[in-house]
């Protein structure tokens, strides 16, 4: 079947604070992230902290471009990219903490005018410039279907269930498939006795998420107090291996954060023995042998962990740090780039100048330099 493509014209519109003379400016910027079940306190502050960037060179002032792609009539890409100022410096980050929002304020010193010249110098405002990622709208609408599960949960907690079902509901209309929704649902529904419900949604939550254990353990419940001892009993087990085998992986990640391999590789070992579908457990011993410098394994393991999930973006940015070290560049590159599409908020200034050593080393300085400056804006200091 021929393939229709589509491309939308470029929109651009100039949001800038007036200027009389190009200068210096401090902007501060505000980000939040929500922490996951998988989420390391330092995952979560560097997407707080990414945000909260990007928040300031809003404010600064943006060059926003639409565009959009279809094949065989049917949209299949929606993208907004933006092109701003140059951060010349970071002055200060402050964290902030409340339950599992991480919220960051930033300070930085941006150039407002930089983007005005180096539009004038490609010569128009359309330039083919490399541009940052593309935001990935599946990660946003991801965000902000958690964030109305955690609203949905925080009134459960309180014993407040009349609005539940609806903010539910907009949950699923952000993500349809967001297994933490119908869990929730699975709750709802057993804290009133609807069971049959409350079982759909159950399974349809370990369908998409077959590492859910607060699924597991509420379908045991229901099964329990339909009489299904037999049903229950296996779900409460399975869901007291997921939290066993969570819990390890969790300690895990913590040595490796710290280089302590030898220490990590028994947790984690034990961790794949109680749940060998946990792709997270698959991406820590790649991330041991990265650190080991086994590079080979490495590759083995962060692969077998995106068969399992292929949306994780700590595994595409190992495979590209294992392929770098083993000098074979272009797959580096091809990694390193999917690390940046499948996981925009864990973007960082080190995946960003990586992949510019890459294309340093293969000579294109262009695209090299391009990922540099992206880097000094998202911190790099070296």
């Amino acid at each position: 079947m021929k393939k229709l493509f589509l491309i939308a014209a470029i929109v651009g519109s100039l949001l800038f604070m007036p200027t009389i003379h190009a200068e210096v400016k401090t902007y501060t910027g505000v980000g939040e992230y929500m922490i996951g079940e998988r989420d390391t306190l330092e995952i979560a502050k560097q997407g707080a902290k990414e945000k909260a960037m990007r928040n300031a060179l809003e404010k600064a002032g943006v060059l926003v471009m639409s565009h959009s792609r279809t094949e065989d009539l049917e949209l299949v890409e929606d993208v907004i990219t933006s092109r701003t100022g140059a951060v010349l410096q970071v002055r200060e980050v402050v964290y902030e903490r409340s339950d599992l929002i991480v919220k960051a304020i930033v300070k930085v010193d941006i150039d407002p005018e930089d983007l005005n010249r180096r539009l004038q110098n490609s010569g128009d405002s359309s330039s083919k410039k490399i541009p940052p990622p593309p935001l990935n709208q599946d990660n946003e609408n991801l965000y902000m279907s958690n964030r109305k599960v955690e609203e949905a949960n925080n009134l459960m907690s309180e014993g407040s269930f009349d609005n539940v079902l609806s903010i539910l509901n907009e949950a699923i209309q952000l993500d349809s498939n967001n297994a933490a929704v119908y869990e929730k649902l699975g709750w709802f529904y057993k804290t009133r006795k609807d069971y049959d419900n409350a079982l759909q949604n159950y399974d349809k939550a370990l369908k998409l998420d077959p590492n859910n254990g607060a699924a597991y353990n509420g379908r045991g419940e229901c099964y329990q107090a339909l009489g299904n001892k037999d049903k229950a009993r296996a779900d409460f087990s399975q869901a007291k291996n997921i939290t066993t085998a969570r819990e390890k992986i969790r300690e895990a990640r913590k040595l490796c954060d710290e280089e302590k391999y030898t220490e990590a590789t028994p947790l984690a070992s034990d961790s794949l023995a109680l749940n060998p579908k946990n792709a997270w457990a698959w991406s820590t011993f790649g991330n041991i042998y990265n650190g080991e410098r086994d590079y080979k394994k490495s590759i083995f393991y962060y692969q077998k962990a995106l068969e399992l999930n292929p949306k994780i973006g700590e595994a595409y940015n190992g495979l590209g740090h294992a392929y770098m070290q083993l000098e074979q560049y272009d797959k580096a590159i091809t990694y390193f780039s999917k690390a940046l599409e499948f996981s925009p908020f864990h973007a960082n200034a080190l995946t960003y100048r990586s992949r510019g050593e890459c294309y340093k080393a293969l000579g294109n300085m262009k695209k090299s330099q391009d990922d540099f400056a992206k880097a000094k804006q998202l911190g790099w200091e070296n």
